[in-house]
Protein backbone atom coordinates (compact mmCIF):
# COMPACT_ATOMS: atom_id res chain seq x y z
CA UNK A 1 0.00 0.00 0.00
CA UNK A 2 2.88 2.36 0.79
CA UNK A 3 4.26 1.71 -2.67
CA UNK A 4 1.03 3.00 -4.32
CA UNK A 5 1.03 6.05 -2.04
CA UNK A 6 4.55 6.99 -3.15
CA UNK A 7 3.60 6.53 -6.82
CA UNK A 8 0.54 8.74 -6.38
CA UNK A 9 2.63 11.42 -4.65
CA UNK A 10 5.22 11.31 -7.45
CA UNK A 11 2.55 11.55 -10.17
CA UNK A 12 0.78 14.43 -8.40
CA UNK A 13 4.15 16.17 -7.95
CA UNK A 14 4.94 15.81 -11.65
CA UNK A 15 1.51 17.17 -12.60
CA UNK A 16 1.98 20.15 -10.29
CA UNK A 17 5.40 20.88 -11.81
CA UNK A 18 3.95 20.69 -15.34
CA UNK A 19 1.08 23.00 -14.35
CA UNK A 20 3.53 25.50 -12.82
CA UNK A 21 5.71 25.46 -15.93
CA UNK A 22 2.62 26.04 -18.09
CA UNK A 23 1.47 28.93 -15.88
CA UNK A 24 4.93 30.51 -15.99
CA UNK A 25 4.87 30.17 -19.79
CA UNK A 26 1.46 31.87 -19.96
CA UNK A 27 2.60 34.71 -17.68
CA UNK A 28 5.83 35.36 -19.60
CA UNK A 29 4.79 34.68 -23.20
CA UNK A 30 1.49 36.58 -23.29
CA UNK A 31 0.26 39.99 -22.22
CA UNK A 32 -2.07 40.16 -19.22
CA UNK A 33 -5.77 41.00 -19.17
CA UNK A 34 -4.88 44.32 -17.54
CA UNK A 35 -2.57 45.06 -20.49
CA UNK A 36 -5.46 44.23 -22.82
CA UNK A 37 -7.71 46.68 -20.98
CA UNK A 38 -5.05 49.38 -21.27
CA UNK A 39 -4.72 48.75 -25.02
CA UNK A 40 -8.49 49.07 -25.52
CA UNK A 41 -8.70 52.19 -23.33
CA UNK A 42 -5.82 53.77 -25.23
CA UNK A 43 -7.34 52.90 -28.61
CA UNK A 44 -10.75 54.30 -27.66
CA UNK A 45 -9.12 57.31 -25.94
CA UNK A 46 -11.43 57.09 -22.90
CA UNK A 47 -11.03 56.56 -19.16
CA UNK A 48 -11.68 53.22 -17.51
CA UNK A 49 -14.85 54.54 -15.85
CA UNK A 50 -16.44 55.14 -19.27
CA UNK A 51 -16.18 51.50 -20.38
CA UNK A 52 -17.74 48.24 -19.27
CA UNK A 53 -15.70 45.17 -20.21
CA UNK A 54 -18.24 42.42 -20.78
CA UNK A 55 -15.64 39.76 -21.55
CA UNK A 56 -11.93 39.30 -22.14
CA UNK A 57 -11.39 35.79 -23.44
CA UNK A 58 -7.96 34.33 -24.13
CA UNK A 59 -7.95 32.02 -27.15
CA UNK A 60 -4.78 29.95 -26.67
CA UNK A 61 -5.12 28.12 -29.98
CA UNK A 62 -5.18 31.47 -31.87
CA UNK A 63 -2.91 33.42 -29.49
CA UNK A 64 -5.43 36.25 -29.28
CA UNK A 65 -7.65 37.96 -26.77
CA UNK A 66 -11.27 38.43 -27.81
CA UNK A 67 -12.74 41.43 -26.02
CA UNK A 68 -16.31 42.69 -25.83
CA UNK A 69 -16.76 46.16 -24.38
CA UNK A 70 -19.68 48.58 -23.96
CA UNK A 71 -19.25 52.30 -24.47
CA UNK A 72 -22.07 54.87 -24.69
CA UNK A 73 -24.78 52.16 -25.00
CA UNK A 74 -22.99 50.41 -27.84
CA UNK A 75 -21.00 47.22 -27.85
CA UNK A 76 -17.66 46.87 -29.58
CA UNK A 77 -15.41 43.94 -30.32
CA UNK A 78 -11.63 43.75 -30.24
CA UNK A 79 -9.21 41.00 -31.22
CA UNK A 80 -5.75 41.61 -29.80
CA UNK A 81 -2.56 39.67 -30.44
CA UNK A 82 -1.79 38.02 -27.09
CA UNK A 83 1.97 38.11 -27.58
CA UNK A 84 2.62 41.53 -29.12
CA UNK A 85 -0.44 43.46 -27.91
CA UNK A 86 -1.35 44.66 -31.40
CA UNK A 87 -4.99 45.19 -32.32
CA UNK A 88 -5.84 42.68 -35.03
CA UNK A 89 -9.48 43.71 -35.43
CA UNK A 90 -11.93 46.17 -33.97
CA UNK A 91 -15.27 47.50 -35.05
CA UNK A 92 -14.72 50.68 -33.01
CA UNK A 93 -14.02 53.78 -35.08
CA UNK A 94 -12.58 56.72 -33.16
CA UNK A 95 -14.44 59.64 -34.68
CA UNK A 96 -12.83 62.07 -32.23
CA UNK A 97 -9.64 62.00 -34.27
CA UNK A 98 -11.42 62.50 -37.58
CA UNK A 99 -12.41 66.00 -38.62
CA UNK A 100 -14.50 64.52 -41.40
CA UNK A 101 -16.85 62.78 -38.97
CA UNK A 102 -19.99 63.20 -41.08
CA UNK A 103 -18.40 61.52 -44.08
CA UNK A 104 -16.72 58.67 -42.27
CA UNK A 105 -18.71 58.04 -39.12
CA UNK A 106 -19.73 54.69 -40.50
CA UNK A 107 -16.17 53.37 -40.23
CA UNK A 108 -16.54 51.57 -43.52
CA UNK A 109 -13.22 50.39 -44.81
CA UNK A 110 -14.55 49.79 -48.29
CA UNK A 111 -14.87 53.49 -49.11
CA UNK A 112 -18.39 54.19 -50.22
CA UNK A 113 -18.64 57.86 -49.28
CA UNK A 114 -16.90 58.73 -52.53
CA UNK A 115 -19.12 56.58 -54.73
CA UNK A 116 -16.98 53.43 -54.82
CA UNK A 117 -18.90 50.21 -54.51
CA UNK A 118 -16.52 47.45 -55.48
CA UNK A 119 -14.62 44.69 -53.75
CA UNK A 120 -11.69 42.81 -55.25
CA UNK A 121 -12.58 44.08 -58.72
CA UNK A 122 -16.25 43.06 -58.52
CA UNK A 123 -18.65 46.01 -58.71
CA UNK A 124 -21.92 46.16 -56.81
CA UNK A 125 -25.02 47.35 -58.65
CA UNK A 126 -26.28 49.36 -55.70
CA UNK A 127 -24.33 51.79 -53.53
CA UNK A 128 -23.85 51.63 -49.79
CA UNK A 129 -26.28 54.53 -49.34
CA UNK A 130 -28.93 52.65 -51.32
CA UNK A 131 -28.36 49.53 -49.21
CA UNK A 132 -28.63 51.59 -46.01
CA UNK A 133 -31.91 53.11 -47.22
CA UNK A 134 -33.28 49.64 -47.99
CA UNK A 135 -32.45 48.45 -44.45
CA UNK A 136 -33.71 51.60 -42.74
CA UNK A 137 -36.96 51.57 -44.72
CA UNK A 138 -37.50 47.89 -43.93
CA UNK A 139 -36.92 48.59 -40.22
CA UNK A 140 -39.37 51.50 -40.37
CA UNK A 141 -36.82 53.99 -39.04
CA UNK A 142 -35.46 57.40 -40.00
CA UNK A 143 -31.82 57.31 -41.13
CA UNK A 144 -31.11 60.46 -39.11
CA UNK A 145 -32.07 58.67 -35.87
CA UNK A 146 -29.87 55.58 -36.16
CA UNK A 147 -26.20 55.02 -35.44
CA UNK A 148 -24.36 52.70 -37.82
CA UNK A 149 -21.69 50.50 -36.33
CA UNK A 150 -20.83 48.32 -39.29
CA UNK A 151 -21.08 48.97 -43.02
CA UNK A 152 -19.05 46.57 -45.11
CA UNK A 153 -19.11 45.23 -48.62
CA UNK A 154 -18.24 41.51 -48.51
CA UNK A 155 -18.41 38.26 -50.43
CA UNK A 156 -20.82 35.77 -48.87
CA UNK A 157 -21.41 32.42 -50.57
CA UNK A 158 -20.17 33.82 -53.90
CA UNK A 159 -22.53 36.79 -53.60
CA UNK A 160 -21.52 40.40 -53.09
CA UNK A 161 -23.40 41.71 -50.04
CA UNK A 162 -23.53 44.73 -47.76
CA UNK A 163 -23.25 43.80 -44.08
CA UNK A 164 -25.03 46.53 -42.08
CA UNK A 165 -25.33 46.88 -38.34
CA UNK A 166 -27.00 49.85 -36.67
CA UNK A 167 -28.64 50.91 -33.41
CA UNK A 168 -31.83 52.67 -32.45
CA UNK A 169 -33.24 52.95 -28.89
CA UNK A 170 -30.98 50.19 -27.51
CA UNK A 171 -32.01 47.82 -30.30
CA UNK A 172 -29.34 46.39 -32.59
CA UNK A 173 -30.33 45.74 -36.21
CA UNK A 174 -28.32 43.46 -38.51
CA UNK A 175 -28.99 43.39 -42.24
CA UNK A 176 -27.39 41.57 -45.12
CA UNK A 177 -28.33 43.21 -48.43
CA UNK A 178 -27.58 41.70 -51.85
CA UNK A 179 -25.30 44.28 -53.49
CA UNK A 180 -26.52 43.33 -56.97
CA UNK A 181 -30.29 43.12 -56.55
CA UNK A 182 -30.89 45.11 -53.36
CA UNK A 183 -32.80 42.18 -51.86
CA UNK A 184 -32.65 41.64 -48.12
CA UNK A 185 -30.84 38.34 -47.60
CA UNK A 186 -31.10 38.29 -43.82
CA UNK A 187 -32.34 40.46 -40.99
CA UNK A 188 -32.05 40.29 -37.22
CA UNK A 189 -33.09 42.59 -34.40
CA UNK A 190 -31.99 42.21 -30.76
CA UNK A 191 -31.76 44.27 -27.61
CA UNK A 192 -28.18 45.32 -26.84
CA UNK A 193 -28.73 43.91 -23.36
CA UNK A 194 -29.33 40.33 -24.57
Amino acid sequence: MKKYGKIIIIVVGILIIIALIFLIYLKTAFISKNDVKDIVLDNMNVSSGDLYFESIDFELDKNIYEVEVYYQNRDYEYKIDAKEGKIIYTDFRNTNTNNNQNNSSNGNNNGNSNGQNNLNGVTASITLDEAKNIAITDAGLDINNVQFRREELEHDNHTLVYELEFFYNNIEYDYEINATTGDIISFDRDSIYD
